[in-house]
């Protein structure tokens, strides 16, 4: 393997910016060098950028999730969707050793991978979990949500019915009425449908229903780089407590993809939308973060 010179090995800003998780993100870094462009975690272009695209990046999101966590408890908790290579949950649970990070991922490779991260770095507050994070929902949520879409497709059927009844009562002939259909296709998290919602951790693989380890509802939600808001807003804002928060980190659209996804963020009860400058390291570009909280 090439030498590659990160520009930031050995900077005082690593240090000021990840504290005592310093030493285990330079194990994570030295991971991503030697395996990640092999394995498809990261690119073969961000080999010499490692700390500053995805390590400081994904601390940036740390200042928020620590404002939001204002408890010292052990119990607080928090997921991190499609966590992919680890960004930003690998470096939330080495920032943030007092509260219990679950890592969602739905593709096999890449859960193989965080477990051996979550292993290597002696994360004991992080859980690996092979699932769709549509898939977690709470399903006393999905009843209410299908008899809520029946009832209404109830209404929109006998409407319909009745309309067709009247144009042909009026002589006016028979009237074609198009089945609009819903397809939730939520593919973009790349997974099998077969794949069994299983846990991993310290003691092996696990199924989640039978797991204490994972809450039913997080106090907060985070993910990078994963869907557009308008999808993200239904995978994530289920999964948080009342008064929970979701922390999305996005790019310079933020604003943008909040616009789209004001009627979805209302429809799951998220509330006060809005977009945050997050400071990445001193003389490094900001990254942006939107944050809506769970009424």
């Amino acid at each position: 393997m090439a030498v590659v010179d990160d520009e930031l090995n050995d900077s005082p800003i690593l240090s000021q910016v990840l504290g005592d998780a310093l030493v285990p993100m330079q194990r994570f870094h030295d991971k991503l060098l030697r395996e990640g462009v092999e394995r498809g975690i990261i690119g073969p272009r961000d080999e010499d950028i490692i700390w500053e695209r995805h390590i400081l990046n994904s601390a940036a999101i740390v200042p928020f999730v620590r404002d939001r966590l204002t408890t010292d408890s052990p119990t607080a908790t928090v997921a991190d969707i499609g966590s992919g290579g680890g960004f930003p949950g690998i470096v939330l649970a080495a920032c943030l050793p007092q509260c219990k990070v679950v890592l969602v991922e739905p593709m096999e490779r890449r859960v193989i991978w965080l477990q051996e991260v979550v292993d290597e770095l002696h994360l004991a507050n992080a859980v690996v979990l092979r699932k769709r994070a549509e898939n977690l929902v709470p399903k006393s949520l999905h009843a209410s949500t299908r008899h809520n879409k029946k009832s209404s497709q109830g209404r929109r059927h006998v409407g319909r019915r009745n309309a067709e009844q009247s144009v042909s009562a009026s002589g006016h002939g028979s009237s074609t009425f198009a089945a609009a259909r819903n397809d939730d296709n939520q593919q973009d998290l790349d997974v099998n449908s077969h794949d069994s919602p299983l846990v991993t951790g310290g003691a092996g693989l696990a199924y989640i229903d039978s797991n204490p380890s994972v809450p039913q509802a997080f106090d907060v939600v985070t993910c990078r780089a994963v869907a557009p808001m308008t999808k993200l807003a239904g995978w994530t804002l289920p999964l948080l407590k009342s008064g929970g928060q979701l922390i999305a980190l996005k790019g310079r659209s933020a604003q943008g993809e909040l616009d789209k996804a004001a009627k979805a963020i209302k429809k799951y009860h998220g509330q006060n939308p809005r977009v945050c400058q997050a400071l990445v390291a001193p003389g490094l570009e900001d990254t942006h973060v939107i944050l809506v909280d769970k009424h």
